[in-house]
């Protein structure tokens, strides 16, 4: 009877016109407390209070706009999100303040001032206590991009966002710490934080927690500890986890070597487009060591590799076509993936490009660009390369052979940019 006399009362003062009472009964018709669900009532209501200035009535809106969640008549449209939050905002409400910066910064095409009004509204936030928007304003100020790079200011931010148990913040100040921006380098301090961090939950602290202790910086080095921080990442999703778990499982030694589990972690992140991963999972498959030899599979994760310039697929991919072993011979893509790995300067197939340039293999017999190939992979220590070269040389004129030379000449300047990149 109580309940249903609180309620009564409730309503009647949202019919007289109290925003406080409208916002009251609308959390009830939403969550369905003392009265039916009813979320086209509560939308109702929540409107009435916002509209009359009720701080908490226009965060709630500009949430439910900006999520497009939680109300069926109330859909997503960041614009109407971004006036309720300014309202709430300009009253002090916190959450709008750091709401609103996270709207405005993160939009597709968020135009200066609009970066700036975002940075405003965390400074406010953060002036408040809020400890996301701590957290954002220090990275603000360490990236020093939108605002000019200012290492304690971000330190200071952090450790207030960090006191408060946010994990984020903890997590930045330890890579404060750990790479000695704005502080003294303090591995211990870095793992002191890191570990708060992912005590919490937070994948990239337990990744760097992680990194601590398999490299020993900070805390005595221990595989058992790296790898069980590793994997609570690497289960979150955290693709750099996933990578160097699976890393430490292939390597062994302090661990036991576990291929059938660097496979399943290296395929994780393969599977998310990483190049290295791709590359691993081709070459463990192709290899069939301690685990079921699968050369189509490893085939298809060599193409993904290769597909992003990953040179050792490339030339891998090359052997499998050129030999013709577990795939169709296929001198057309042998051509094709060792000339991606010798312009990148893989001497073998260098060498290989060169004999099947020589003799014809796939393509009519270029003897200049042969000689060009063989020269390249004699001059990277592949001495077999030096008789082919000498044979391609007695088959070219003078002329040819000069040509020759100046396409080696333009090559290794490409290659020295290459590799200073």
């Amino acid at each position: 009877m109580e309940a249903v006399a609180t309620t009564d009362r409730v309503e009647a003062s949202a019919q007289n016109g109290t925003p406080e009472a409208q916002f009251a009964l609308a959390l009830m018709y939403l969550i369905g407390r003392g009265v039916p669900r009813d979320e086209k009532q509560g939308a109702a209501w929540l409107e009435k209070a916002a509209a009359q200035g009720h701080a908490e009535a226009q965060f709630h809106l500009g949430a439910r706009h900006a999520t497009g969640q939680g109300i069926q008549d109330i859909k997503q449209d960041f614009d109407k999100a971004i006036d309720w939050y300014r309202k709430s905002a300009a009253q002090g409400h916190a959450k709008a303040q750091y709401n609103l910066g996270l709207l405005l910064y993160g939009r597709k095409v968020a135009k200066a001032e609009e970066k700036q009004e975002a940075i405003d509204w965390f400074e406010k936030a953060a002036s408040g206590g809020h400890a996301g928007a701590q957290n954002n304003l220090g990275l603000i100020y360490a990236n020093g991009v939108e605002a000019p790079r200012d290492y304690r200011k971000a330190i200071d931010l952090f450790a207030r966002a960090a006191a408060q148990g946010d994990a984020a913040g903890q997590n930045n100040l330890g890579i404060m710490y750990s790479t000695g921006k704005g502080v003294a380098q303090n591995p211990m301090q870095a793992a002191g934080w890191y570990a708060k961090a992912a005590a919490l939950g937070h994948a990239a602290a337990q990744y760097n927690l992680a990194n601590l202790y398999e490299t020993g910086k900070g805390v005595g080095q221990n595989m058992d500890v790296a790898a069980r921080w590793y994997r609570k990442a690497a289960e979150q999703g955290y693709l750099k986890a996933q990578l160097s778990l699976a890393q430490i499982l292939a390597r062994g030694g302090d661990l036991p070597k576990d291929l059938a589990e660097a496979l399943f972690w290296y395929r994780k992140a393969a599977e998310r487009g990483h190049a290295q991963a791709q590359l691993q999972v081709a070459k463990i498959l192709d290899a069939g060591d301690g685990i079921e030899r699968d050369t189509r599979e490893a085939l298809r994760f060599y193409e993904l590799a290769a597909h992003q310039d990953m040179v050792e697929a490339q030339f891998r991919l090359g052997m499998f076509y050129d030999c013709g072993v577990d795939v169709e011979k296929n001198d057309e893509m042998a051509l094709h993936w060792y000339g991606k790995a010798a312009e990148q300067g893989i001497a073998r197939a260098q060498y290989n490009l060169g004999l099947m340039l020589a003799y014809g293999q796939g393509v009519p017999a270029d003897p200049v660009k042969a000689w060009q190939w063989l020269n390249l992979a004699e001059a990277a220590g592949l001495q077999r390369a030096a008789r082919h070269r000498r044979a391609v040389e007695t088959r070219i004129s003078t002329q040819e052979l000069a040509a020759a030379k100046s396409a080696v000449a333009e090559w290794m300047p490409r290659q020295k940019r290459r590799l200073e990149r």
